[in-house]
């Protein structure tokens, strides 16, 4: 049996009837004993609480704001150099590439030239893969505005593509 001295107060909380723990090297009652002997940095807080409020905040919030755009959705812009529509899309590597409107025929497209948008609406450059039938291609190709020298009109490459 542990006899208590009603002088010996809990040395986390405070509370009398405490017994020393020579491996803590403090007096503790029974519930700091439990928890180690240090006192909580905060108030438990209650799961339904939590759960109430977040139903509570997402409500409101979805009658005051407007709807939240999709990432996976590309963001339709026009091209500031020639005015042609395309869709901004993030490459795999994390950098942002104008693709074209619609797909073209695969075998119209020079390998390494060719893109894919996957599900989450990141482009993926195919490479020479053909995964399919068709793929994408980045509007820089096909710019009517760019130089002959970045492959726009009067560039071998620019008589191809928009031929498409």
């Amino acid at each position: 049996m542990v006899s208590y001295d009603e002088r010996d107060a809990c040395d986390a909380c405070g509370v009398a009837r405490g017994r020393w723990r020579a491996v803590l090297g403090m007096t503790l009652c029974g519930p700091c004993e439990r928890t180690g002997g240090s006192p909580p940095g905060r108030e438990p807080v209650l799961l339904a609480e939590v759960l109430a409020t977040t139903a509570v905040e997402l409500t409101l919030a979805a009658r005051t704001s407007a709807a939240v755009p999709d990432p996976r959705a590309a963001r339709t812009t026009a091209c500031k150099q020639c005015g042609a529509p395309a869709s901004w899309h993030r490459t795999v590597r994390g950098r942002w590439i104008l693709i074209e409107p619609g797909d073209r025929p695969l075998g119209a497209v020079p390998a390494g030239k060719r893109w894919r948008i996957a599900g989450d609406g990141t482009a993926v450059n195919l490479g020479s893969s053909s995964p399919s039938d068709t793929c994408r291609i980045s509007h820089f190709d096909l710019c009517p505005a760019r130089s002959a020298t970045a492959g726009g009109p009067g560039h071998p490459r620019y008589e191809i593509y928009s031929q498409m």
